[in-house]
């Protein structure tokens, strides 16, 4: 039987954390239709295996000029991670060519055991032409990024080899700018229309 990882102390006895709620230090920055917390989060040495890239090194931050959306989720989820990738994917063609060449994608497995890298990479060429697929077996690695990021990820205790288990885990999605910083978090169900505003004020260097 697998044992269920262990949450992060800020969301113990959490089982499925599926928005994020203005509040305890998180705001709507002027201009952006998202939220931020302060102080932000700082995720500039994050750092995991990018299957899309033969498993080399990723770090979560983006080249200068440029955004990263970060993402933690598993291909089997039955909704909110499809749902999710299609409003990103739907919100980037929505930018024109100059603009969406300067925002990358990265999806985190929090499930590893049924997510390998062909499987991650296959699940994300479904809404994008290129994206980090970012997964690793080293639970020490991946925990360490979801602190980083403090978010939840519990995985259904099951049988060796089975396929049916569930996981529950936070539904945000986090906008990094080139220094690192976690800029804007978009909860679960935070629309299209919304995700191009907020990509455009950020990319012109405007928050104010």
């Amino acid at each position: 039987m697998r044992r269920s990882r262990a949450a992060p102390a800020a969301w113990a006895g959490v089982l499925v954390a599926l928005a994020l709620v203005p509040g305890c230090g998180r705001t709507s920055p002027v201009g952006l239709k998202g939220v931020a917390r302060t102080p932000p989060l700082d995720v500039g040495t994050v750092t995991l295996p990018d299957a899309a890239a033969g498993n080399k090194p990723f770090t979560t931050r983006p080249a200068p000029g440029h955004l990263l959306l970060v993402y933690f989720g598993y291909t089997s989820c039955p909704d909110i991670c499809p749902t999710t990738m299609s409003d990103i994917g739907v919100a980037l063609h929505k930018l024109g060519a100059a603009q969406r060449a300067r925002v990358d994608v990265a999806m985190v497995s929090v499930d590893p055991e049924r997510d390998s890298g062909s499987v991650l990479m296959a699940f994300l060429n479904h809404f994008f032409t290129s994206s980090h697929a970012l997964r690793t077996d080293d639970q020490a690695l991946l925990t360490s990024a979801e602190h980083a990021y403090d978010v939840m990820a519990q995985v259904q205790p099951h049988s060796p080899g089975a396929n049916n288990y569930s996981v529950s885990h936070t539904a945000i999605t986090f906008v990094v700018d080139d220094r690192g910083i976690v800029v804007d978090e978009w909860p679960f169900g935070f629309t299209p229309a919304a995700m191009t505003s907020d990509l455009k004020v950020l990319l012109a260097g405007n928050t104010a």
